[in-house]
């Protein structure tokens, strides 16, 4: 008789995760799935600005495509709790390809708008906020508690490496081809993970009474989440660094054309030095496994958040934005890897669908109102204003929630 899916034994090492064979085929998917994402966010914003020249409208469009995040994070969890996540993640990675033709279609024949942008911003935002809690979620059916973190922070790895391959690519493909190659290439990247749920094994919904409404399984799931002892300070933290920091990414092109005065190639490399720094971390956490001290690690990797942003404003040197940058990936990486191991790890089984919507709702939900504020500065005050802001907003954060609800180093 096979073992269970992520019950047998996981071998140790950095990629441990790995030898589950269902997981490895849906990173390789994901990776492939990835990159065509990259190059489809290089090009959309390069699109945008060229056609608006905004910093404000370029973070209105990063506002347009997060918000269903923020609207929908609640009611994702209880799905993720109830459905069969394979097929959930089928139909959104569907939705994601057909938004991918739209834009394709209208940049290459010419009526493409900042409008019919938004448009598809929202349609992939809302298809998005569907996929994520079922999508972690389906980490610990898929390998285990054991291998979780290691699993996480390989995924982590995997989505950063993508963030290297795929804005280079962008960058030299919008260069040589124009934005509709890249809208293209990711439209027909979404095989890459269709392929693997296809062939996996419908998973079972997680054991709880159907019965009940979904008002009341909703509450149930906030108040475990409010009575919990670590949670709210990692929720606290997490909105934090998606206010105050994510914005940055956002405004790259901002910054590439109007500070460091570069073209596509240079912004893909700067999203690409992103990437590097998260990839390089993610493999440094996947190698430790199951560590101790968490928590400590969660406020170190916040407080080089802020150490990042500064370096970034301090910045005129194409090379020295690379290294912050690098540093912001890694601390992005590893802040959000952290967290929400932690927060999976403290869920029942039963819940862990609405508890990694609650980290959804703070990491993701709460980014478009990060971009709407850091667009609103940029235009008003200048881009390196908007990087001050942020990264003294983090640092005031940790300060905050280290003083009055710390979270404890040991957390594990």
């Amino acid at each position: 008789m096979a073992p269970p899916r992520g019950a047998e034994g996981p071998r140790p090492g950095m990629f441990a995760s790995l030898s589950h064979r269902d997981f490895r085929r849906y990173w390789i998917g994901l990776f492939f799935s990835n990159v065509g994402s990259w190059m489809q966010t290089v090009a959309q914003g390069w699109l945008v600005l060229r056609l608006s020249d905004s910093a404000f409208l370029l973070g209105a469009i990063a506002f347009a495509g997060s918000i269903p995040s923020l609207l929908l994070a609640p009611l994702a969890g209880i799905i993720a709790d109830r459905g069969d996540r394979r097929k959930i993640l089928m139909l959104t990675q569907i939705v994601l390809a057909m938004g991918a033709l739209v834009l394709a279609a209208a940049t290459g024949f010419g009526f493409v708008t900042v409008p019919l942008i938004a448009a598809v911003a929202i349609s992939n935002g809302i298809a998005n906020a569907l996929t994520t809690p079922s999508h972690q979620s389906l980490f610990l059916d898929l390998v285990g508690r054991r291998d979780l973190m290691n699993a996480i922070a390989l995924n982590s790895m995997q989505f950063n490496l993508a963030r290297i391959v795929g804005p280079a690519l962008a960058g030299f493909t919008i260069a040589a081809f124009g934005e509709t190659a890249c809208f293209v290439v990711n439209a027909v990247s979404y095989v890459g993970i269709l392929i693997p749920l296809v062939t996996l094994a419908p998973l079972p919904a997680a054991a709880h009474a159907r019965s009940r409404g979904a008002w009341v399984e909703l509450r149930a799931g906030l108040r475990f989440a409010r009575r919990d002892t670590l949670i709210p300070s990692l929720l606290v933290m997490c909105a934090a660094l998606a206010v105050f920091g994510t914005p940055a990414v956002t405004l790259a092109p901002v910054f590439a054309r109007n500070l460091l005065g570069v073209g596509p190639e240079g912004l893909g490399g700067m999203l690409s030095a992103v990437g590097i720094g998260a990839v390089v971390t993610a493999l440094a956490l996947a190698s430790r496994g199951d560590f101790p001290n968490k928590g400590r690690a969660v406020v170190v990797a916040a407080a080089a958040f802020a150490v990042s942003l500064a370096g970034l404003a301090a910045s005129r040197r194409y090379v020295v934005s690379l290294a912050a940058l690098a540093l912001l990936g890694a601390a992005m990486m590893s802040s959000s890897s952290l967290i929400n191991t932690l927060m999976q790890k403290r869920a029942p089984d039963r819940m862990r669908g609405r508890v990694i919507a609650l980290y959804v709702l703070a990491w993701l939900g709460l980014v478009p109102f990060g971009n709407l504020l850091a667009g609103a500065v940029a235009e008003r005050y200048g881009a390196v204003s908007s990087l001050w802001a942020g990264a003294a907003g983090i640092a005031l954060t940790t300060l905050l929630i280290q003083t009055f609800r710390p979270i404890p180093p040991g957390a594990a």
